[in-house]
């Protein structure tokens, strides 16, 4: 399958742009092969070397899965689809470990011990997640559609729509709840928004940590904005050095609406170690945060929650969760 990328991410502050990719030149990260299905060779390792100069197309134990579900590790390495795979060769690694990259068949990279990854190729509600409205099962299509307009990699992506006015929309909680290692993980999600910049509105929602799946889930760790891009736990804010609320005045870091952009998350309930990265590069590094931990987390949320708006569309894609950091594509 081929890759179908959006515009290289950027930032932008009060009309300053700073562009940024995906190195990953920080701790932890993969240098992962790109696996696609139906008979396409892709690009393997943080170098991007083609396959065929000593790196191979899916790393050992990566499994290549042309359906919508997460995919899991195992054995050396399958074909779906037509799709090459194999050990990895001489300087190719397969995932952050060495050999783990797979892919959920909509070109994202999935480690081999996921607890959710999807591309949301597909219909279906991703296997593993979970969607309640006012503390109850309901219909997860009134709040999300699968996208085949845009997205960042394969055919579709996650919207969340915008608010009651859009189909029929419930409003303010809009949220999925996958499951993940309890006590600390990482989420890598691919994000836009065409509306407003990430960051431009009050406090809003679009993720976090919880110890539990209910839309109230005590003291969770938000990835929000306020006062532009933030984590935020029970309005204790943390943000990018020399952004947020500063000798009075504001400093908001956004995303620019209009493209896609890597938010990778580590979360550590035990630690207490709060860490974001932004296409790669670190930007929140929240220690002794928040202050106390009601409970360890075990859940990773994604949506949007509608805290002061105004609602708008949302859109995901590519999203993986788990103990691994995953690594933007």
């Amino acid at each position: 399958m081929t890759f179908r990328l959006g515009p290289v991410a950027g930032v932008a502050a009060l009309g300053v742009s700073v562009l940024g990719g995906c190195s990953l030149a920080d701790e932890g990260d993969p240098k992962g092969s790109q696996a696609g299905s139906s008979g396409t060779t892709t690009t393997a390792g943080s170098g991007g070397a083609a396959a065929g100069s000593g790196n191979a197309t899916a790393g050992t134990g990566g499994v290549l899965n042309s359906g919508g579900s997460p995919s899991v590790g195992g054995g050396a390495g399958s074909a779906a689809g037509g799709a090459a795979a194999g050990s990895a060769g001489s300087g190719a690694a397969g995932g952050p470990s060495g050999g783990t990259g797979g892919s959920s068949g909509g070109g994202v990279l999935c480690p081999a011990d996921a607890t959710f990854c999807s591309g949301f190729e597909d219909s279906a509600l991703p296997t593993g997640a979970v969607y309640k409205f006012n503390a109850a099962p309901g219909e997860w299509t009134r709040d999300f559609e699968v996208d085949t307009t845009l997205f960042h990699g394969g055919k579709s992506s996650l919207r969340v729509k915008a608010g009651s006015a859009d189909t029929g929309a419930s409003g303010a909680y809009q949220m999925l709840a996958v499951p993940a290692p309890t006590g600390t993980f990482w989420a890598r999600v691919y994000i836009q928004q065409t509306e407003l910049d990430i960051g431009e509105s009050d406090h809003n929602v679009f993720g976090g940590a919880a110890s539990t799946d209910e839309p109230n889930s005590p003291g969770m760790i938000e990835f929000a904005e306020d006062v532009g891009v933030a984590f935020n736990t029970s309005d204790a804010v943390r943000w990018p050095m020399g952004y947020g609320r500063i000798n009075g005045a504001t400093m908001p870091y956004k995303l620019p609406k209009g493209m896609w952009h890597c938010i990778e998350l580590n979360f550590n309930s035990e630690t207490r170690a709060q860490k974001l990265y932004v296409n790669g590069t670190l930007q929140i590094d929240a220690t002794d945060y928040p202050a106390t931990v009601a409970a360890p987390i075990k859940i990773f949320k994604f949506g949007f929650n509608k805290l002061h708006g105004p609602a708008r569309k949302v859109w995901f894609d590519d999203v993986a969760v788990g103990p691994t950091r995953a690594g933007c594509l």
